[in-house]
């Protein structure tokens, strides 16, 4: 295998008969040079295809230039998400180191916690200058806060809230009024949600508001459910929840809802005819092209990834100084399709 070789700055100033620190300034546009120097220099170091060691200077500037992202492509929203990191650190010239935890197979949360911690330790190691977490992560990220906050990163956390973190969430109070409303005017009167774990600051606040909304209405009856976020988990939870007789189910995700449509079927009610269904993040087409089409509040996913790093950039820069949480809220619509119906 051929030995890679590296253009150093010392090769550029002996080429050019200039000092490696006037080679320095030149190629990061530092200090007072003359154009003639300048055009010398810069060049000197396209032809020898030179690029910054960045390495060395982030041993330089304490920074290494890149952030350090749990968040798995999970679904669609995820996905989205994600795309607004990506080109957000783009435009501020950083670059982002992706891991996640094992999310794709069962394993017992002392097992997921170990490889998770495993995984913030890799970003540490590598010198990351801020990290975004997704709310799984972020609970572990808070468990061990005494090996982790004393390094000072700055670090930003989606639909979760931490006591030492900035934060960006969906406007939970907004898309549950949002829903509880579109219900209520089309008659519904026992309503129910199937809530997501609520360990999580997205799940608990998106169940108080709905109830609190759907409570707010008279002659109104709340039927609340706490489901799980494993597939294979799902179906018992929802089968507890229609067996109550709700004549409208509110899911705490899109893919919940899917879960709903199956159920539902196997005990022959008919949506949304006997059932009203309401998703939550509009993250894939499938909420558009399954019969019928899925109601559900849309997220606005790429604009939270945006304003993660925004956040993380403002501490970085120093615009951001206080001492306090900054929580960033972003907000969402009702997007209205074939899955309810007035009673």
């Amino acid at each position: 295998m051929k030995e890679r070789s590296q253009v150093s700055l010392k090769q550029i100033a002996a080429a050019t008969n200039l000092s490696i620190s006037t080679v320095s300034r030149v190629l990061r546009n530092k200090g007072e040079i003359s154009d003639e120097t300048r055009a010398k220099v810069l060049e000197c170091a396209q032809k020898f295809n030179y690029r910054p060691n960045l390495l060395i200077q982030g041993i330089q500037t304490g920074r290494s230039g890149n952030i350090g992202i749990m968040v798995p492509p999970y679904d669609g929203h995820w996905a989205r998400v994600i795309e607004g990191i990506h080109d957000t650190l783009v435009e501020h010239d950083y670059a982002g180191i992706m891991l996640w935890e094992e999310y794709r197979h069962v394993q017992s949360k002392e097992k997921k916690e170990a490889f998770m911690l495993q995984q913030m330790h890799r970003l540490i190691d590598r010198r990351v200058d801020g990290v975004i977490l997704w709310p799984r992560v972020s609970e572990v990220y808070g468990a061990h806060l005494d090996d982790l906050k004393s390094r000072n990163l700055p670090v930003v956390t989606i639909d979760h809230d931490l006591d030492f973190s900035d934060s960006v969430v969906t406007d939970e109070r907004l898309g549950a009024e949002l829903v509880a409303r579109h219900l209520y005017k089309l008659g519904h009167r026992r309503i129910a949600h199937l809530a997501g774990h609520q360990e999580w600051t997205w799940a608990k606040l998106r169940r108080r508001y709905f109830e609190e909304a759907v409570k707010a209405y008279p002659d109104t009856a709340f039927i609340l459910q706490i489901g799980s976020d494993i597939e294979e988990e799902i179906e018992e939870p929802i089968r507890r929840l229609l067996e109550k007789k709700p004549t409208a189910v509110f899911a705490f995700g899109d893919w919940v809802a899917f879960e709903i449509y199956k159920v539902a079927a196997d005990m022959g009610l008919g949506i949304p005819k006997d059932l009203s269904v309401v998703g939550y993040s509009d993250s894939t087409k499938l909420s558009q092209i399954i019969n019928p089409s899925l109601t559900t509040v849309r997220q606005k996913s790429r604009q939270i990834g945006i304003e993660a790093v925004t956040l993380l950039m403002d501490r970085l820069d120093g615009k951001e100084k206080s001492s306090k949480r900054v929580r960033t809220v972003v907000d969402c619509e009702l997007i209205v399709r074939n899955s309810t119906q007035s009673l």
